[in-house]
């Protein structure tokens, strides 16, 4: 019983920091077209950033188009380390390369 309660009280005290962590969005771009593109991006309050496209392109030898993404994000670790991912996926899988800043 009295772990439930460690773990409960643990948990109370988790979700109070995170409510003071207020991250807000900073900017957001969303673009959805009709030909099957997309392109989005957005920036956090806290640092954080994403942006990527996709689009459907012809692949050798198959009868339909893939979809192939672009993009990137990047972050702060919890040491205070920041790093960029950059990344494609499409037909040939996924194939990210990490950059520290």
């Amino acid at each position: 019983m009295k772990h439930v309660i460690a773990i409960f009280a643990a948990l109370a005290v988790l979700c109070v920091a995170q409510a003071q962590d207020d991250v807000q969005l900073v900017q957001f771009n969303n673009d959805n077209n009709v030909d099957g593109s997309y392109q989005f991006a957005y920036e956090q309050s806290d640092g954080q950033k994403r942006e990527e496209k996709g689009e459907l392109k012809p692949v050798d030898g198959a009868e339909e188009p893939a979809l192939s993404v672009t993009g990137s994000y990047e972050y702060t670790d919890p040491t205070g380390q920041r790093y960029r991912v950059d990344y494609v996926a499409d037909e040939k899988g996924y194939r990210p390369t990490v950059t520290k800043l």
